[in-house]
C-alpha cells in the first residue's frame, strides 16, 4: 500500500526550487545584480491602496516629533524606511534590529490583539470579521511588499483555521505563507524585507517555542514549567538573532554580538512605542508624542551605545554567500529539537 502525499511535500519542493533557479539565474546573470540596498530585482513596490490616508498620517506623525525620532518611529509603524537616516540605518543593521522596521507579523500582530479584544467580546463572528478587516486595513496601508504580504497571509489563515477549530501545525503554516507569496513574485527570496520577515518569523513560530519545550517541558505537562517573561524574550530574541544574523551580514557586511542583548532591551517595549505612534497620527496630541519620542529616543540610545562596542562588531565583505554555511551548523540543533519535541505537530494559535 503506498503511502499518502505529506501535505507539507509539494509547498517544501515549490519553494526550493524556485530559490535554487533565483540563486542560478543570479550568479548567470539572467537577472541583474540589483544597485539598491534592498537586493531586490525590483526598484519599486507596489503602492498601498490607502496612498492618501498614509500620506496624511504619516505628515500628522511628522508634525508632532522631533526630526531625530520620527524616523524610527515610522519604521516601526508602517515599515517605511525612507525617512530614516544613513547614519541610524546603519546603527540598527549593525546590532541586528533591521528586522524591527521591517512591516511583518509583529507589527500586524499588535493590531489584530487590539481587535480581537475589543470585538472578540461581542461574538466570534465579530471577533474574525474584525481581525480581517484589520488585515485588509493593514495591507491597503502598508502596500504589498514582500513581508506585508507573507504577514497578511500567515494572519488570515491561522485566524481562519483557529475559528474553523482546525489545527494548523506551524510548520505547514510556514510553508504554505512562502508558496503563496512567492506564487506572487518568484523573485522575493532576493528581497531583505522577505528574508527577514521569514527569518524572524521561523524564529518566533518554530524556533523559539521548540526551545522553550525543551528547558522548560511541553506545554500543560506534569512535568512543565511556566517561563518567566525575561526568559521567554530571551528565547526570542536569540532565536530571531541567530536566523537573521547571516542575512544581516551578507546585506550589510556587520553585525554585533551583542545584538540578542539590544533585541532583549529594545523588543519588549516595542508594542507601546508603535501605540503612541499610532494614537500621535490618528490624533496629534502633545502627550502620546512625549511618549513616543522618549521611547524611540530611549531605542536609539541602546543601538548607539551597543553599535559602539566595536570589539563586539564582526565586519566581513558584504554579498558574501559563504556567511549562508552559518546555518549548517543549526540544521542538526533544529533536527534535535523537532524530533525531541515534534514541533511541526504543535499546534499553533492565530499568529502572524
Amino acid at each position: 500500500m503506498s503511502k499518502k502525499l505529506h501535505p507539507s511535500l509539494l509547498p517544501l519542493v515549490f519553494c526550493a526550487a524556485v530559490i535554487i533557479i533565483d540563486v542560478v539565474a543570479l550568479a548567470t546573470g539572467r537577472i541583474a545584480k540589483p544597485e539598491t540596498k534592498t537586493w531586490s530585482s525590483k526598484t519599486t513596490e507596489a503602492e498601498p491602496l490607502l496612498l492618501d490616508f498614509k500620506t496624511d498620517f504619516k505628515d500628522r506623525i511628522k508634525s508632532a516629533l522631533p526630526d531625530e525620532s520620527e524616523g524610527l518611529a515610522l519604521g516601526y509603524l508602517l515599515g517605511d524606511k525612507s525617512e530614516l537616516g544613513a547614519t541610524l540605518k546603519e546603527t540598527i543593521a549593525a546590532v541586528g534590529l533591521t528586522h524591527l522596521i521591517v512591516a511583518s507579523g509583529a507589527h500586524l500582530g499588535i493590531i489584530l490583539k487590539f481587535a480581537k479584544k475589543s470585538f472578540g467580546k461581542i461574538s466570534r463572528a465579530a471577533g474574525l470579521f474584525a481581525n480581517l478587516a484589520a488585515v485588509a486595513l493593514f495591507i491597503g496601508i502598508i502596500g504589498l511588499t514582500p513581508s506585508a504580504l507573507r504577514a497578511g497571509l500567515v494572519a488570515v489563515l491561522s485566524l481562519l483555521a483557529a475559528h474553523f477549530g482546525r489545527d494548523l501545525k506551524p510548520g505547514r503554516l510556514l510553508l504554505y505563507a512562502a508558496a503563496a507569496t512567492l506564487l506572487v513574485d518568484p523573485t522575493y527570496p532576493l528581497n531583505l524585507s522577505w528574508l527577514l520577515s521569514f527569518a524572524s518569523f521561523t524564529a518566533v513560530l518554530l524556533v523559539a517555542p521548540a526551545l522553550e519545550t525543551y528547558f522548560y517541558g511541553p506545554q500543560k505537562s506534569a512535568n512543565s514549567k511556566n517561563p518567566s517573561t525575561l526568559a521567554s524574550l530571551l528565547l526570542a530574541s536569540l532565536s530571531a538573532t541567530l536566523l537573521t544574523a547571516p542575512i544581516l551580514l551578507f546585506y550589510f557586511g556587520q553585525i554585533s554580538l551583542i545584538s540578542v542583548l539590544a533585541n532583549l532591551l529594545i523588543s519588549p517595549t516595542l508594542a507601546l512605542t508603535m501605540l503612541m505612534t499610532f494614537l500621535t497620527g490618528l490624533l496629534p496630541n502633545p502627550v502620546t508624542a512625549l511618549g513616543a519620542h522618549l521611547l524611540v529616543q530611549y531605542h536609539i540610545a541602546v543601538a548607539s551605545t551597543l553599535a559602539d562596542q566595536t570589539a563586539f562588531l564582526v565586519s566581513i565583505d558584504k554579498n558574501n554567500p559563504l556567511v549562508f554555511l552559518l546555518y549548517l551548523p543549526l540544521l542538526p540543533v533544529f533536527l534535535f529539537l523537532y524530533r525531541k519535541n515534534k514541533i511541526f505537530m504543535v499546534k499553533t494559535k492565530a499568529l502572524c
